[in-house]
């Protein structure tokens, strides 16, 4: 008798356990955020005292993080430009998603070669850096690229390498002209 109580015992123990480690490993995000699959990045520059405005759209119809499209962002030399991101999930932007979680994201801009300055970039609750939304300036007659990633969850939003998952990572070539 006491042999089928303890196997009985034992084998109760191995449901519970085995219940819950399913359980924990089907636990969703703790944010309660569904992840998105970014399919295109438009960026939206309207010269400021000026008549330039125009929309540049890279894609990655399938979301593999290789963009089939990448267009050359022409812009006018000596220009300051109010810029916005567009981000999207399909034919839905996600703007509203990722603002709504700005303390965990970043946007960054890494210009090489382009007379380009990207400054006062929107912030996030905190004060710190944001950057959906910034001012481009540019200068004289230039060719180069300008590199923009989604870092989610960065570990230091000031610092030159912010860490966390990038979301996104797509580099457009820049001619001022």
């Amino acid at each position: 008798m006491y042999n089928i109580k303890m196997r009985i015992h034992t084998l109760l123990l191995l449901v519970v356990i085995t219940a819950a480690l399913f359980t924990a490993s089907c636990k969703k995000d703790d944010n309660n955020t569904e992840e998105e699959l970014i399919t295109k990045v438009e960026v939206h520059l309207v010269g400021v005292g000026s008549s330039f405005d125009k929309n540049f759209e890279a894609e990655d119809p399938d979301g593999d993080g290789i963009w089939n499209t990448i267009p050359s962002v022409d812009i006018p030399a000596n220009t300051v430009f109010n810029v916005q991101v567009h981000v999207y999930d399909g034919d839905q932007e996600i703007n509203d998603e990722i603002a709504a979680e700005k303390n965990d994201h970043l946007f960054t801009y890494q210009v090489t070669g382009a007379n380009l300055t990207v400054s006062d970039r929107d912030l996030d609750n905190d004060g710190k850096p944001f950057g959906l939304g910034s001012k481009w300036t540019t200068g004289a007659t230039s060719t180069g690229n300008l590199q923009i990633k989604l870092h989610h969850e960065p570990t230091d939003k000031n610092a030159a390498d912010p860490g966390g998952e990038i979301d996104f990572d797509v580099t457009f070539l820049v001619k001022v002209q």
